[in-house]
């Protein structure tokens, strides 16, 4: 007898477009380019752009003969319309800026990948995969933040360069996780 339980996280957001935000996953285009930010810009913001990216995950698993088989999808999002760049603004330092951040959420996505392969499935399924993704997820949050603070939002071109490096080293290092 096989028993089958899914679970599905994916973040929703509503905009002034019916609600409707379309997205496209890193596996579709890793690339950004300034037509992805469809979003009104925030005029009181003293960014000059943001871009939203974030992590689904779904995953469900098999009982056959006392075994689990764990099945499960991780994907990395950009949300065009909830994102957002200021008129005049538009260089490109400031999109590789923006572009860092997606490839943050991707290299997130893949150390979520690499740490379910890992799991070994055991009887509270569902706790320990929400622990594993709000763990991943918080350090993809303080990575972002980080990433901003340090970079002072693509101002300080030094600091953007060991951004750089240093994201490109990690997505390399996780390499056999990217889909």
């Amino acid at each position: 007898m096989i028993k089958y339980f899914t679970i599905v996280l994916i973040l929703f957001f509503t905009s002034s477009n019916n609600g409707y935000v379309g997205k496209f996953s890193y596996t579709e285009r890793s690339n950004l380019a300034w037509s992805d930010f469809r979003g009104r810009p925030d005029v009181r913001s003293t960014f000059d752009a943001s871009v939203n990216t974030g992590i689904t995950y779904q995953w469900s698993y098999g009982k056959d003969k006392g075994d689990i088989e764990l099945n499960y999808q991780v994907d990395s999002f950009c949300y065009p319309s909830l994102s957002w760049v200021k008129r005049g603004q538009m260089s490109d330092g400031l999109l590789a800026h923006e572009q860092l951040h997606f490839d943050i959420s991707e290299l997130h996505a893949r150390i979520m990948r690499k740490r379910l392969q890992e799991y070994k499935a055991g009887k509270n399924i569902r706790r320990d995969l929400n622990k594993m993704y709000k763990l991943v997820e918080r350090m993809r949050i303080n990575m972002q933040e980080r990433y901003d603070e340090e970079t002072e939002h693509s101002k300080n071109k030094e600091a953007q360069k060991k951004w750089f490096k240093k994201v490109n080293t990690l997505m390399w290092y996780y390499r056999d996780f990217a889909k």
